[in-house]
Formats: C-alpha cells, sequence, structure tokens
C-alpha cells in the first residue's frame, strides 16, 4: 500500500468544485455571472446575491 495516502489528498482534485463554490474566486462586491465576475447582473440573468443564473426566457 505504499503512496496510499496519496488518495485521499488527490481525489478532491479529480472532480470541479460544486456550483457554489465556484463564485468563492469573485472580489468582495462582485458577483459570478457566466464564469465571470462582474458588478451587477446582465440582462437575461437574476441576481441571486453572489451569483447570477441566467433565466430561461421558455418558462
Amino acid at each position: 500500500m505504499r503512496g496510499a495516502w496519496l488518495l485521499p489528498v488527490l481525489l478532491p482534485t479529480l472532480w470541479p468544485p460544486p456550483a457554489q463554490a465556484q463564485w468563492a474566486n469573485c472580489p468582495p462586491g462582485t458577483k459570478e455571472a457566466a464564469g465571470a465576475c462582474v458588478r451587477t447582473c446582465p440582462g437575461g440573468y437574476e441576481d441571486r446575491g453572489t451569483v447570477c443564473v441566467y433565466r430561461s426566457e421558455s418558462h
């Protein structure tokens, strides 16, 4: 089992972070919209605090 200690260290890096963690990299005063940090949500996006969520017009 040589090197087995690497599994718990490397395993979390094999999957992308959960969606709610992706906006954590935006500076204070901004929010995440379509992968970018913005001050206000662009048209067609709903402001949900720290993230802008695309509103589908089909609803």
